[in-house]
């Protein structure tokens, strides 16, 4: 039975003894340091001198004669004119290189890859790490590689035929594009039906595989609901519902339900083809009609005709219908309680089970209780014995449908006759 399952409100009752376009990985960049401009330092200029005009003596009868002295003009030099550097070639070589591709022909939603290693582009004159590349898809598309990358992948979303190529380009701006390849894209051609076009809320319906397309080994089906299963391509049927809502906890590695709002109206079952290259894109295969469940299920316990006596309580009878989606499960919980206040409850067993607090009623009787098979609406459990006059009685009778309403209900009588 589902952990979900709460333990009815009976057991407060009874004496309180109760109860996934392309993925890329490349290294960081490396920022050059900044270098500082060198120093200039200016002399200081020198300091000039002090001229000594000295002292002049006259003689009235012989005035002497001046010397002007002999000034050098000296030679002044032009200086020399550097010439300009020659000036190189432009750069007009194209880089190389060619590509690997893994697959030519997939489903639409399989992956292929490129790979381009180091040793498959170069370029004559420039450094590898300074020339750009770019896949191209052919689709529209384009991945940018890195220095440091050397695969890309890609799915496609619809068919076609696709040419995928690399475009290398130098600082120079001059260009190469590799020769391309031709990728093939299909959308695999299955077929699947529905056994039901419209069921209540959790209902159960069945998926059949009518076509397996060629090369498929396994499935998916996406349910509608968050909720994606997998199976081999030789299983040919699945049964399934539709009511909460789910997603995929990563942490816990499991589906876990998303509130707990009932899912309803008309909704896609789609499935997902694979094969050794991957999964195919999810196509709709059917359409299911939800349809809302606003019903609880009803039960209820037949009074004995003598409820005070112990032999009338020896097969217990009941009802128990729903009018939407159907009984999920029906279950049934006895006590019993003798006249030296010792307390038992009836195990999914069938058998008695002496119990001293209500964690003891919730582990060994109120799990699943007895489970009762209901035929036309209509229930029975005989009990084991033990039920005696002088002791006191409680049955209580809970149930599920499929659209998880719940309801239950109890009968009680204190046993004064055998």
């Amino acid at each position: 039975m589902r952990s979900r399952l709460a333990r009815p409100a009976l057991a407060a009752f009874v004496g309180g003894a109760l109860l996934a376009g392309g993925a890329l990985h490349g290294s960081p960049a490396y920022a050059s340091p900044d270098s500082s401009a060198d120093a200039l330092t200016e002399k200081p200029a020198a300091e000039s001198g002090t001229a000594d005009p000295g002292a002049v003596t006259l003689d009235a009868t012989d005035p002497g004669t001046t010397d002007p002295g002999t000034t050098d003009p000296g030679t002044t030099d032009p200086g020399t004119t550097n010439p300009e550097p020659p000036t190189s070639e432009p750069d007009t070589t194209k880089p190389t290189g060619s590509f690997r591709i893994n697959y030519t022909s997939v489903w639409a939603g399989q992956q292929i890859t490129i790979g381009q290693n180091a040793s498959e582009y170069s370029d004559p004159v420039d450094a590898q790490d300074t020339l750009k590349r770019v896949v191209s898809w052919g689709d529209g598309t384009t991945t940018t590689l890195g220095a440091t990358t050397f695969l890309a992948s890609k799915s496609y979303t619809k068919a076609g035929s696709f040419k995928v190529t690399v475009i290398v380009t130098d600082p120079a701006g001059n260009q190469s594009e590799i020769p391309a390849r031709t990728v093939g894209v299909s959308v695999p051609a299955g077929k699947i039906s529905l056994s039901r076009k419209s069921i209540y809320q959790g209902g159960s319906f069945k998926v059949n595989i009518d076509k397996v397309p060629a090369g498929a080994t396994k499935y998916r089906i996406d349910w509608s609901d968050g909720w994606v299963s997998v199976h081999n391509a030789s299983t040919r049927r699945l049964t399934g519902s539709v009511l909460y809502q789910w997603k995929w906890d990563a942490a816990k590695k499991k589906y876990v339900r998303v509130g707990n709002g009932r899912l309803s109206g008309v909704r896609p079952i789609k499935i997902s083809w694979g094969s050794s290259r991957g999964y195919s894109t999810f196509q709709t295969g059917a359409w299911i009609n939800v349809v809302k469940d606003t019903w609880k299920p009803t039960v209820s316990i037949t009074k004995p005709s003598s409820p005070s006596k112990a032999s009338s309580w020896k097969t217990i009878r009941g009802t128990a219908k729903d009018k939407g989606a159907g009984l999920r499960h029906v279950g049934v919980t006895v006590f019993r309680v003798t006249s030296t206040g010792k307390a038992y409850c009836l195990t999914p067993q069938k058998k008695w089970k002496r119990y001293y607090n209500d964690a003891d009623v919730d582990k060994y009787c109120y799990a699943t209780g007895y489970k009762v098979k209901v035929v036309n609406g209509k229930w029975s459990l005989k009990l084991p014995a033990g039920v005696a006059r002088n002791q006191f009685i409680a049955v209580d009778i809970w149930a599920y449908d499929w659209a998880d309403h719940f309801r239950q209900t109890y009968r009680t009588a204190k046993l004064t006759r055998s």
